[in-house]
């Protein structure tokens, strides 16, 4: 019997679970989310599991939704990724691996969680803006459970518990940077978006509803 050349390792549907979380900014301030639960006294991200028939990116708003309170939208932005154009005219024959394109809503960090011998989590990271027009929505019952608060670029590297937390901050700040030198101007007209991907092809811009 032949095998893979690859090292691989399978996990049925009761051994993984998967969650979406994003990297919440206030793009007005530059100032980034956190949720401080009273009773660990930690500074941690939001997330949290995505449910059946639920897309990754849909529950990523959601999670933040019901954990902050905030109402937010996923940004389109510049960084590498390995997947291929969203335009099959486009694909081609890439080899796979990383490039680096603009203007996409991806995942920037994919973290795998070993919970015990056998089952993992899969958790997929977005980079998130605030609905700054909307209020809060954070319920009485939520806020005796946790904090809510915000923190500068600076602050926050400093303040989260975890340092896989702060890895992840900083290379979200990073790719928001770059993203057009991270004009919090350009990014709010060209690259909000609440679901659904976009891609620019060909120099005409075509909007692409996908089940991502």
């Amino acid at each position: 019997m032949a095998t893979s050349r690859f090292e691989s390792h399978q996990y049925t549907s009761e051994a993984f679970v998967e969650s979406a979380g994003a990297v919440l900014i206030r793009l007005s301030t530059q100032e980034v989310c956190v949720l401080h639960p009273l009773a660990r006294d930690e500074y941690v991200l939001a997330k949290g599991r995505r449910n059946c028939g639920e897309s990754r990116k849909d529950a990523a708003v959601r999670e933040i939704m019901e954990e902050t309170g905030f109402s937010c939208r996923l940004l389109r932005l510049d960084m590498s990724t390995r997947c291929p154009p969203a335009m099959e005219a486009e694909a081609g024959d890439h080899d796979d691996k990383a490039r680096f394109c603009t203007g996409i809503c991806e995942p920037f960090t994919l973290q795998l969680r070993h919970l015990g011998k056998s089952d993992v989590k899969l958790i997929w990271w977005y980079i998130a803006a605030v609905n700054e027009h909307e209020p809060s929505k954070q319920n009485a019952q939520d806020s005796e459970k946790f904090a809510v608060e915000f923190y500068t670029f600076t602050e926050v590297l400093k303040k989260l518990t975890f340092q896989h937390d702060r890895d992840l901050v900083q290379q979200a700040i990073d790719i928001l940077t770059q993203s057009n030198n991270g004009n919090s101007e350009h990014i709010e007209r060209t690259g909000a978006m609440t679901m659904g991907c976009y891609q620019t092809a060909n120099s005409v811009t075509k909007q692409i509803a996908q089940n991502c």
